[in-house]
């Protein structure tokens, strides 16, 4: 593991429990700062990119000199957003945490003393914070916590873009980016193209030998665009032996262009032994936690392969607005918005039945979400993802009695929602559903044990500003089905400039999170993931979950009409990584 490790100097027993919980993750911490000795440490990539006293980078990007940074109240002004850092400037300690994947997490002790590190479980360790369940209904029903809260008790994360030098804290000023706005779909083709090599250039800079882990249409044209560049590519991708759940087109695809392809094998065993291990390199609990495993197990061995950079294709669909689960979604939410209320608590009276949970499973909970969602006033309606575990669900579920929660599910949604009041009902989704974060975990958790930097263009400050100010039709045409692709100004960019061949852009689109994962959850691995909820923070229903676990039709039909990453047992991911925390704080 690689991260950093900082206090504010007074309370030694602290620090030196914080250094003592990093060597027992199994891993190496690249910078320690716990005196005036350092001027400024940050961190990148995981590994140590600049050695001067002045700068060391930890995230995805890394800045060429901190003698820029000198006050530090512009510590990381105008840097990229992958970055996270601590150090000392005139006595007083500094921490900053720039406004993507990674984090900087923060405890302060009751004598006033603060240690922070790139680690949670450090920080958890260090200070003996077990789970803080004030929040556990949220959790539980979204999959993510809300704000800068996390699963530890009295440990947060700093926001993206604070700046605390010492007791003061204030907020960096954001990559300022002021996008050219095409006068014309067909005017906006070559600007797309330009912004997207550049970004691609200024990521790929100093190497000409770069891995690209494939999920689909975006990341090949990562890997395509690279290639015209002149570098050598080696494509990753996920593979369980079975062709259903296999990248389509991967062969032909890389041998087209010439690229080295390393398919990263997965078994049912390698799946339970690092979601037992989850709390110790993640920030958060999940339901897709086996998408994240897969992605940090490729990048270890991407490590091992001797690469120093890693490529993807996130953002792409949140940016573009094409996931069409949440387009749908965002459909359904304004065609029912006028049902009437009545009509909508009678049809989810049969819904709430521990019957309906036993027989439906996970299209009940769906269902339960999907109309208790049309009964929320604006702008709640629509912007949260699917619930997974509701009242319903958890009274079934957990055998205590429920924890007092810090406030309610309507008040969280409501604030959350606050900030896209105005936006209309697609963008409004995809807020929604970019706040729980998985990809952001995903990313940070790889690069934590890793140490290699991973890279996206299509979340480049500059591209995402230019398309986020397009009219939404350029993104997603308003007369297509909800589930379609869309992504209409990158693909007419794709097919303008020959960038990929046609089969690939026609394809149909693959879920990143498929794979056969509810058949390992529900029979390989039944034994060993029931054994693992044992470390649960409360005592559960054994019945209950056996009924999630056990095979239903609806889930079938589910699995193959309506979800494209055939899962519906995202409440054992959700359930069996939860209790991984409570199991790594120990």
């Amino acid at each position: 593991m690689h991260g950093i490790i900082a206090h504010s100097g007074r309370d030694v027993d602290l620090f030196r429990s914080a250094c003592t919980a990093a060597e027992s993750l199994g891993g190496t911490v690249d910078i320690v700062v716990d005196s005036p000795t350092i001027r400024l440490a940050v961190i990148g990539g995981g590994n140590v990119v600049a050695s001067t006293d002045d700068a060391v980078f930890y995230g995805s990007a890394a800045i060429a000199t901190s003698t820029q940074h000198r006050r530090a109240s512009a510590l990381l002004d105008g840097a990229a957003d992958d970055v996270v850092a601590a150090g000392v400037v005139d006595g007083e300690l500094v921490l900053a945490a720039g406004r993507g994947n990674h984090r900087l997490f923060v405890t302060t002790t009751p004598r006033g003393d603060t240690l922070a590190s790139s680690s949670l479980v450090t920080v958890a360790r260090a200070c003996g914070a077990g789970i803080d369940r004030s929040y556990e209904d949220f959790l539980l029903g979204f999959g993510f916590l809300p704000g800068t809260r996390t699963p530890f008790s009295g440990v947060h994360a700093l926001a993206g873009g604070e700046r605390r030098i010492g007791s003061r804290t204030e907020t960096a000023a954001p990559f300022a980016v002021t996008p050219h706005m095409p006068a014309s779909f067909s005017a906006a083709i070559p600007d797309l193209r330009d912004l997207f090599f550049s970004a691609l250039e200024e990521h790929a800079a100093g190497s000409k030998r770069h891995a690209v882990l494939l999920g689909g249409f975006d990341s090949m044209l990562v890997a395509a665009a690279l290639r015209s560049m002149g570098h050598e590519v080696h494509t990753y991708t996920f593979s369980f032996g079975d062709p259903r759940y296999e990248q389509r087109n991967v062969a032909s695809f890389v041998s087209s262009l010439g690229i080295t392809h390393h398919p990263v094998t997965f078994t049912p065993r390698i799946i339970a032994d690092n979601l037992a291990e989850f709390g110790r390199f993640f920030f958060q609990p999940g339901a897709q936690a086996h998408y994240q495993i897969h992605t940090q197990v490729a990048s270890r061995q991407i490590a091992a392969d001797g690469h120093t950079s890693i490529f993807n294709g996130d953002g792409c669909d949140a940016v573009f607005l094409s996931y069409p689960t949440v387009n749908r979604r965002a459909a359904l939410t304004r065609r029912l918005s006028h049902a009437p209320d009545w009509m909508l608590a009678a049809a989810l009276a049969p819904l709430r039945t521990r019957s309906a949970e036993r027989h439906l499973g996970h299209v009940a909970r769906t269902m339960r979400s999907m109309l208790g969602n049309l009964m929320l006033d604006e702008p709640m309606r629509g912007h949260l993802p699917t619930r997974y575990l509701d009242d319903s669900s958890l009274a079934h579920l957990r055998m205590d009695p429920q924890p007092v929660q810090a406030e309610t599910i309507d008040a969280i949604r409501a604030h959350l929602a606050e900030a896209v009041r105005d936006q209309d009902g697609p963008r409004r989704a995809f807020h929604g559903n970019g706040l729980t974060a998985q990809s952001k975990v995903k990313v940070d958790g790889s690069v934590a044990v890793s140490g290699i930097p991973q890279f996206t263009p299509y979340l480049h400050p500059a591209f995402r500003a230019f398309v986020s100010g397009l009219p939404i039709d350029y993104l997603k045409k308003q007369d297509e089905s909800p589930a379609a692709n869309g992504k209409e100004l990158l693909v007419a960019m794709v097919r303008h400039f020959q960038l990929l061949p046609e089969s690939i852009i026609a394809q149909p689109k693959q879920s990143p999170v498929d794979s056969p994962i509810d058949q390992w959850y529900a029979n390989d691995i039944r034994a060993e993931i029931v054994t693992q909820l044992a470390d649960l923070p409360f005592a559960w229903n054994a019945d209950y979950v056996d009924d999630v676990l056990r095979p239903k039709r609806a889930e079938e039909w589910y699995r193959d009409k309506v979800s494209i990453g055939h899962h519906a047992l995202q409440v054992i991911g959700l359930l069996a990584s939860y209790a991984s925390f409570n199991r790594a704080s120990n």
